[in-house]
């Protein structure tokens, strides 16, 4: 049986960790920020709720199936996490997982847009679920890989200010390309003007990961033992049991998502049931990424200064302002602008406060298991709202969307005001 190391031993492992995390920073934020600018603009061109929307319902015909693909997504992406976190979290090196992992995701997006350039417009429907699905279900599993790799070369007290510079290179690059995007999908017949778009994400996603290729990672100092699926499974629940403050994190996440349900309807309400036009798709996917892009760097400065819990109430203050527009005054051509720009700057600090949050819950030990355990949770709701979405606007009315998003949007913010700590690991 080998022998445990010894106190003096595992000092000197975690001095030798702090060393070389200080020694490669500098080049490892260059190399993140390359990645940032260049992933997060593909990735964007897909998670934004404008171009895959407006396709799914220009080939569908229904919010319904708009909200059910959406739906599948969310499952693989909440299916997903644990698994991640049984394969990598006892792992001292997961950068070629993390490799693997974003080569397969890369392969999806360039189905996605071969589908739709090369196939027939009644055959895209079924291939572009096949490929989202497969997306998401890797989508799931590197949220967790590349979460524990930023834990390691990225300290927490910094991370705030890293995230929006980050976010804010990609996402005005992405609004430069939702600006040639809008000319393409004028001139270009559907589907291969959205085709064009996709194989865009592919270029500007294969260019990003080559730059994470290039991020030096430090051995983890303390490798942790290896667990099953069912093991892993358990200690989750006796994780939310024996930490308050965290479980009404993943409670006020879970909330957010279901408040965030509007979002993907909003471009389709603009069409008032029928095709979207090309101008004001390109003009809300603009406005959504700029200030997204703007956002986060403000974003960034309050997480750093009074940490993500702030940042999560600041956004679902923004989002309930763009929900209570809506409300109020049905989005249309002369709207869009606005709304998205309330949109974008809402999502945004709320997507990265959940995803974020999780981080000043790190000195509590676990992390790789608080990663799975909140994406899990996040994505599980965050399948269910554009589902429930796609319902109740097909069989009630828009309106009936927007109050039941407002309602889960106020509890989430009340969840989070109330239950989670102003900074949970008291940095």
């Amino acid at each position: 049986m080998a022998s445990q190391p010894t106190q003096a031993a595992r000092d000197a492992d975690l001095d030798r960790y702090e060393a070389e995390v200080a020694r490669n920073y500098r080049w490892n934020l260059t190399a993140h920020l390359a990645y940032g600018l260049l992933g997060t603009t593909g990735w964007r061109l897909i998670t934004a709720p404008t171009f895959v929307p407006d396709y799914v319902f220009r080939l569908g015909g229904s919010n319904f199936i708009v909200g059910l693909l959406l739906f599948a997504g969310g499952v693989g992406r909440f299916a997903s996490p644990l698994l991640g976190a049984t394969h990598v979290a006892h792992r001292p090196l997961v950068k070629q997982t993390a490799i693997r992992i974003g080569t397969a995701m890369r392969v999806q997006v360039l189905g996605m847009a071969l589908a739709a350039l090369v196939l027939p417009a009644r055959f895209n429907l079924a291939a572009f679920a096949a490929f989202y699905c497969a997306f998401n279900v890797l989508n799931g599993l590197q949220g967790v890989v590349f979460g524990l790799l930023m834990a390691k070369v990225i300290p927490i007290a910094r991370r705030g200010r890293f995230i929006g510079l980050r976010d804010f290179a990609g996402g005005a690059t992405a609004a430069g390309v939702a600006w040639l995007a809008t000319g393409w999908l004028q001139r270009v017949p559907f589907p291969a003007s959205h085709g064009l778009t996709y194989l865009v994400a592919f270029a500007f996603t294969s260019l990003g990961l080559i730059c994470f290729a290039a991020i030096r990672e430090p051995r983890a100092p303390v490798e942790t033992a290896e667990r099953s699926l069912a093991a892993t499974l358990r200690s989750t629940r006796h994780l939310l049991q024996s930490d308050r403050g965290f479980a009404w994190y993943c409670g006020a996440r879970a909330l957010g998502s279901l408040g965030l349900m509007a979002a993907p309807f909003l471009i389709v309400a603009v069409g008032h049931g029928g095709a979207t036009d090309a101008t004001d798709l390109g003009h809300a996917t603009i406005a959504y990424f700029a200030a997204g892009t703007t956002a986060n760097l403000a974003w960034g400065q309050l997480a750093d200064g009074m940490g993500f819990r702030a940042v999560f109430l600041a956004g679902a203050c923004v989002w309930l302002g763009a929900l209570a527009w809506v409300l109020s005054s049905p989005p249309t051509s002369a709207s869009i602008v606005p709304i998205f720009l309330l949109l974008g700057a809402g999502q945004s600090g709320m997507q990265m406060a959940s995803i974020n949050l999780v981080y000043e819950f790190a000195e509590r030990g676990s992390l790789g298991v608080r990663i799975a355990v909140v994406n899990a949770i996040g994505e599980l709701f965050g399948a269910l709202a554009p589902l429930a979405g796609g319902v109740i606007a097909d069989r009630w009315s828009y309106a009936a969307l927007y109050g039941t998003a407002l309602a889960f949007t106020i509890l989430s913010l009340t969840t989070m005001a109330r239950g989670v700590p102003r900074r949970a690991a008291g940095r």
